[in-house]
């Protein structure tokens, strides 16, 4: 069945028309394995009508739908652009009626006390020539959820004075406030919160099950799904006072104690590692060897792992209070030390004292050697991480040794091997080779780390890498990096009121110092080129970098949307600058930063994904008795290519609105800005699953430009060049396309073909919008993995 709506297009552009034909594909739906003669769940949908903001109206009605029976829900399979129903459940009017209660029960527990649920069937009878008919059910809820219950005052009365005295000294982190909306999983929270608080402070055998809520009578019946209905409307009655802002009052409390250990302070008493267990097992007589350290007792079987080492990073030790932060502290440092493949801690009581813990530590390490051969992207939006403007297609050879030094150091050697594709089919050979040594602690003065237990990974990091690149009929660049920095990231879970979770993750990057030199061998063609343009010849030229990077990433999720916000900045010579001879020399001065944001919606086999990048650079440098008036090539900006403005060839976009490349003898010349300024928006979708492999696609449109700081020359050609505050906004290219997307889970290849719907050097045109556009003039790319 075919549902379809008149659409108006514009003949200007047939790919968009095509485009739409294809999406009225999507409403197809088939049917398999039905059950003659008898009606069956075609679809069921939900409607919430309530004053909610999106996202928590969003998550409430996916909440409800997996409170709907199996039995009304109609389960389909994508094969392409068709939906396949195969085996629908039979109809029956008692799971309806099931169904309600179940959401009636979710919506109680949430706080709303009276909602009503609707239901409408619908059953539609669809003939065919050679198959019986078929009797179709959709099932249409509407769901009004109504007032929601408030906490009016939350109290603690706990038995025992420990227990209280340490709950109401984190009674500002409760997650139950005054005005807040009712929910009963908030309120498991906040218990689980005070029972991490108590264990946290000795309390090793307390449970959840020796606390509970109380609730003021009245309500606490209301929102009780098994109430009689004649007793519900008596209730109700009591409660007319409270209808238009109804309000709850709870009260924790403390059930009498089933076991006096549930009330003890426990101190860690024996602490005993094996560090190089076997991970299967082992009959064989071994040999162990037994040592303390730091009240510890160590036995080990081999001689992989620095004592010492191990101990500095095991947080349960002797004499110390129990606290159930130094558990998971301990348990996921042992996690992340990639020496080690997983540990078990065990706790028993010990024989010396009731309120003591005896502790076994159990760690398997992991295998040391790892190599491995990747298909990868080289992927560089200015990133600090990476090293050049390579933007392709490569192989690369991995080999890792997990344990360097007997202490959980991890060292990577890497070499790689790619092209890049442009007008010239291979444009651009690039070869690579770098080693990094990650260090799992902060080398760092004691006192710059105090909270080093906050984090949630931290490793100092040495990186050195050379490269070589071949840009054909253009130049040949040689570079070699060295690097000393660090990198430590927080994560941080919570709950909003709308019962929806909050995971946020903060990671950062600092290196101190970064040393790059770059030696750059230019052909004579391009070199006459450059010797035209003084601007374009200091900035393609050899280079010396001494400076220092940070990164700052953020990921934060709640519900169905991802934010990841992301800042860098780098500079170079801003002390050894004034050393006269390196300023007049190779070294190269400049700042640079960039701000990067991305918006992500899932909506579950389909996501909306928004994306905007900032980026500008200044260098103030010399070379000889010159200004640099622009960043370095391999440290400026571009645009252009499988991950930015689509529509144009790698790096092939800008500056501004210039002609300046458009004519010889700069048409073949790549372009390089100090400013980039890009938005996009990308709504990608699930076409259907082929021999495991996910076939997706995606429409998107693209905006932005490069620009300079000064015009390029003082020529006619470069007028539009620079970034002007009362321009640049006129300047943007807009590209819009569509795309396939191959998921093969572990990577994607994506396949791209853009538009050029607006291009700024026909900015004076009156016609610069869909300028000589037709079906065969998009640009292709491919790319792997997403672009943003």
């Amino acid at each position: 069945m075919f549902h379809s709506r008149q659409v108006t297009a514009s003949l200007i552009n047939r790919a968009v028309v095509l485009l739409i034909l294809l999406l009225t594909l999507f409403s197809c739906r088939i049917t398999k394995n039905v059950q003659p003669n008898k009606p069956f769940v075609y679809r069921s949908s939900i409607r919430v009508i309530a004053d909610l903001p999106n996202d928590e109206k969003q998550d409430l009605t996916i909440r409800l739908q997996n409170q709907l029976d199996d039995s009304l829900q109609a389960r389909t399979s994508n094969i392409f652009f068709i939906q396949k129903l195969s085996n629908p459940p039979v109809f029956d009017t008692a799971n309806v009626t099931r169904s309600t209660v179940f959401m009636t029960a979710l919506l109680n527990s949430l706080g709303y006390y009276a909602p009503l649920i609707r239901d409408t069937i619908i059953t539609r009878t669809v003939s065919f020539r050679r198959k019986p008919d078929q009797k179709r059910v959709t099932v249409n809820f509407t769901v009004i959820p109504g007032k929601r219950l408030t906490y009016d005052s939350i109290g603690i009365d706990l038995q025992t004075p420990e227990l209280q005295r340490l709950a109401l000294q984190v009674k500002d982190q409760s997650l139950i406030q005054r005005g807040s909306p009712y929910s009963k999983q908030v309120l498991s929270l906040e218990l689980g919160r005070l029972v991490d608080t108590f264990r946290n402070n000795g309390f090793f055998r307390i449970s959840r099950e020796d606390l509970y809520v109380e609730h003021d009578t009245v309500i606490a019946a209301l929102i009780d799904p098994n109430l009689d209905p004649f007793k519900q409307a008596e209730l109700f009655e009591k409660l007319k006072a409270k209808r238009e802002n109804p309000t709850i009052n709870v009260t924790i409390r403390q059930r009498p104690p089933r076991d006096s250990t549930h009330l003890i302070r426990f101190y860690i008493g024996n602490v005993t590692v094996y560090p190089d267990l076997p991970s299967t097992f082992d009959t064989a007589f071994v040999k162990t060897d037994t040592n303390t350290l730091r009240r510890m007792t160590f036995i080990t079987r081999s001689n992989k792992f620095k004592l010492p080492f191990v101990a500095n990073n095991l947080f349960l030790r002797p004499g110390r209070l129990f606290r159930q932060s130094n558990y998971y502290r301990t348990a996921n440092r042992i996690g992340q030390l990639p020496a080690w493949q997983y540990a078990n801690i065990d706790f028993e009581n010990s024989d010396v004292a009731d309120s003591l813990l005896d502790v076994t530590i159990r760690m398997y390490p992991a295998k040391k050697q790892k190599m491995n051969i990747d298909l990868e992207a080289s992927r560089n939006t200015n990133d600090i991480v990476t090293a050049s403007n390579f933007f392709g297609v490569g192989v690369n050879l991995g080999l890792q040794n997990r344990n360097a030094f007997k202490q959980s150091i991890q060292t990577s050697t890497n070499l790689r091997g790619g092209v890049e594709l442009g007008s010239n089919f291979i444009q651009t050979t690039e070869a690579s080779i770098s080693h990094t040594i990650a260090i799992p602690q902060l080398i760092v003065p004691r006192f710059l780390i105090y909270h080093e237990g906050r984090l949630k990974n931290y490793q100092s990091l040495f990186n050195v890498n050379a490269t070589y690149t071949y840009r054909k009929e253009l130049f040949e660049m040689k570079s070699i990096n060295g690097s000393w920095g660090y990198q430590w990231s927080k994560a941080r879970q919570k709950e909003t009121t709308g019962n929806i979770n909050i995971n946020s993750t903060h990671t950062f990057l600092v290196r101190i110092p970064n040393v790059e030199y770059t030696v750059l061998n230019k052909r004579d063609s391009f070199q006459n080129i450059l010797n035209k343009n003084p601007s374009l010849n200091l900035a393609f030229r050899t280079g010396l970098v001494i400076g220092s990077q940070f990164v700052y990433n953020s990921i934060r999720q709640k519900g169905n949307k991802t934010n990841a916000f992301r800042v860098s900045a780098e500079q170079s010579g801003a002390l050894l600058g004034f050393i006269t001879n390196l300023d007049k020399g190779d070294l190269m001065r400049f700042v640079k930063g960039d701000v990067q944001f991305t918006h992500n919606i899932n909506y579950g086999k389909s996501q909306l994904v928004m994306n905007a990048y900032a980026g500008a650079g200044v260098a103030y440098g010399k070379q000889g008795n010159a200004y640099e008036q622009t960043l370095p090539f391999y440290k400026a900006f571009f645009a252009g290519g499988p991950n930015s403005m689509r529509a144009w060839q790698v790096r092939r976009l800008g500056l501004g609105s210039s002609k300046f490349y458009n004519d010889t003898p700069y048409v073949d010349l790549d372009r390089f800005g100090d400013i980039k300024l890009e938005g996009n928006i990308e709504y990608r979708f699930l076409i259907g699953t082929l021999f495991g492999v996910k076939f997706r696609s995606a429409i998107y449109t693209d905006v932005g430009n490069i620009w300079n700081r000064a015009p390029i020359d003082t020529s006619a050609a470069a007028q539009g060049s620079d970034f002007q505050l009362n321009r640049f906004y006129k300047e943007f290219a807009v590209g819009m396309g569509t795309g396939l997307r191959l998921d093969f889970n572990y990577f994607l290849i994506r396949l791209d073909w853009a538009y050029k719907i607006k291009d700024p050097q026909r900015a004076q045109y009156p016609d610069r919008w869909f300028y000589d556009l037709t079906l065969g003039s998009g640009q292709f790319q491919l790319g792997i993995g997403y672009p943003f």
